[in-house]
């Protein structure tokens, strides 16, 4: 087991977590940031500040609507939005009541909609008016009853900054819908509510969110969390990244996203700080809104770090307002030169994000003050989390170096998965949730994410973790991206196949062949190699591992 100790954070690290008004629901803190600070900026939306007054009054008029309407604990709202200040505003609202937020990918289509509506049992929901359809057709096989939508324009200033994604031009131009009694747009529930919610008393462990997994390995399941679990998340995340009144945090990733939501939505509540918000990224804009907005930091891609560098670097742009840059792979190694590169353009820091999951509700590991930028290191333990490398089978401790199944015990552990007490079940062990996923922990206790199981290559008696091969194969000069998955072998069981992207078009599949002999152990050097234009990738821009294997096969 890896704990980090109280005094085994490094300096610069704060080694306990702050909790400035108590244990306490986030929709309190709101709250009290409306009373002591009701001028503070909570929210700026393309440039349009919305207050923390004006915030609160807004989810208590959600709330108060709410009520009216018969809702309250127990009951399930689901969010279909993209990243807008309608998302926080209902977020918070429905927890006010006691009731359950289900966020829901504003992408998904009919069956993934329909099957998130009845397994929560959500009766209403908040949608983006462009979905309508989608909803209606949903309506008749589902518990859902009534639909609050919302539109961009509400929020948006006259002249946005940065100029706004091609999709919201396109959403702008859709004609406002009839409202009905079971069809209503949010600013006009808020227009006509007054902010005079019922006093509701919530106790700690209560259930305020079903955050979905993503499916991959089945029906994606609900993962309950507590007002506890989402307040302990957030504030190990505020703590780390030392948020205090004058952060500025630019978020740009999906909030219905668990880690979106709990980095622009959650963590900033704790002190009272101020998101940045744009809805969709593009390098250009995102650059924009460094040098408009000010933030002082944000969470971003490596593809993305990629795409907005050479911007950043092959013009006068002024970005000298962020401290640090957290980085999630994705699919592309995070460098020193990266790092570097982006320190020398931005004066601010670069480092590889935290390790987590939606069980966990993300951020298990920090890697801040630790100094090390590696493919597959997601840094040690936070705060009074344990975490354990286990043999796959008999779920015992394996020794420090060797590789297993990360299995993580946390305060922000959820408290099951909704309707489904079977499959609870087998994903614990002695208080710990088995992740899936394969790492290996350094004698100093340091974590190396490698990959999930699933997609563990079985060759001739070996066991290969793709990331493993697939750093390898990213250090050669000529290889921009690679990604690796197992063939079906009538003698070996799988064998290797590589794909990659090219940095020298030059390279053949045969010179990766020849080159990864010398580089690797012969069962897992790729006996194939296809090279793409680029990987796939899904609606997060995680490299999409199910296509992958698609490639793979039929290389």
């Amino acid at each position: 087991m890896v704990t980090t100790e109280h005094d085994e954070f490094p300096e610069g690290v704060p080694p306990e977590p702050a909790f400035p008004l108590g244990q306490r629901p986030l929709h309190e803190y709101v709250a009290h940031y409306a009373r002591e600070a009701p001028d503070r900026v909570a929210i700026d939306y393309y440039g349009a500040e919305l207050t923390y007054g004006d915030l609160e009054r807004a989810i208590e008029s959600f709330a108060t609507w709410l009520d009216e309407r018969g809702y309250g604990h127990g009951d399930t709202l689901l969010l279909a939005l993209q990243n807008c200040p309608q998302y926080v505003i209902a977020y918070y609202g429905a927890q006010r009541l006691r009731m359950r937020v289900s966020p829901c990918s504003p992408m998904a289509k009919e069956h993934r909609l329909s099957y998130q509506l009845e397994d929560g049992d959500a009766r209403i929901a908040v949608a983006h008016d462009t979905h309508a359809g989608l909803l209606e057709s949903v309506r008749e096989e589902t518990p859902l009853e009534e639909v609050v939508y919302a539109r961009f324009d509400t929020y948006l200033p006259d002249e946005p900054v940065p100029a706004i994604h091609p999709d919201m031009e396109a959403a702008l131009e859709t004609e406002r819908r009839a409202e009905t009694e079971t069809e209503r747009y949010l600013d006009t529930i808020l227009a006509e509510t007054a902010a005079d919610p019922p006093d509701v008393e919530v106790a700690m462990d209560d259930i305020c969110l079903l955050q979905y997994t993503s499916g991959t390995t089945g029906l994606p399941k609900g993962c309950k969390h507590s007002y506890a679990n989402v307040l302990f998340a957030a504030s190990t995340s505020s703590t780390l990244i030392e948020q205090d009144a004058e952060t500025r945090h630019l978020a740009v990733m999906p909030v219905f996203h668990v880690a979106g939501k709990l980095n622009a939505v959650d963590s900033p509540m704790i002190q009272g700080s101020t998101t940045i918000l744009l809805t969709r990224y593009e390098a250009e804009a995102y650059l924009e809104a460094l040098e408009a907005h000010d933030p002082t930091n944000g969470w971003i891609t490596t593809p993305m770090v990629r795409e907005v560098l050479p911007l950043l670097e092959e013009g006068d742009r002024e970005v000298d307002s962020l401290e640090s840059m957290p980085v999630t792979s994705f699919g592309q190694a995070l460098t020193e030169e990266l790092c570097e590169r982006w320190e020398a353009a931005t004066g601010a820091e670069m480092s590889e994000a935290s390790y987590g999951l939606t069980e966990t509700h993300t951020r298990d590991t920090f890697t801040d003050e630790l100094g090390i930028v590696e493919e597959g290191f997601v840094g040690k333990p936070v705060y009074e989390t344990d975490i354990v490398i286990r043999d796959w089978e008999s779920h015992e401790e394996v020794p420090r170096g060797e590789t297993g199944e990360i299995s993580v015990k946390t305060p922000s552990l959820f408290e099951g998965y909704l309707n489904k007490p079977e499959e609870t079940e087998e994903a614990m062990y002695d208080g710990y949730v088995l992740t899936g996923d394969i790492g290996r922990m350094t004698e100093d206790g340091c974590l190396y994410f490698l990959g999930r199981r699933k997609y563990m290559i079985k060759s001739s008696g070996f066991s290969i973790a793709p990331a493993e091969v697939e750093t390898v194969l990213k250090s050669h000069p000529g290889i921009a991206n690679a990604a690796v998955g197992g063939r079906d072998h009538d003698r070996k069981g799988e064998e290797v196949v590589a794909a990659v992207t090219l940095a020298d078009e030059s390279l053949t599949p045969d010179d990766v062949l020849e080159w990864a002999e010398d580089q690797l152990a012969a069962y897992k050097r790729p006996r194939a190699v296809v090279v793409l234009e680029e990987l796939p990738v899904t609606d997060l821009g995680k490299l999409d591992r199910e296509r992958l294997g698609e490639v793979v096969a039929s290389e």
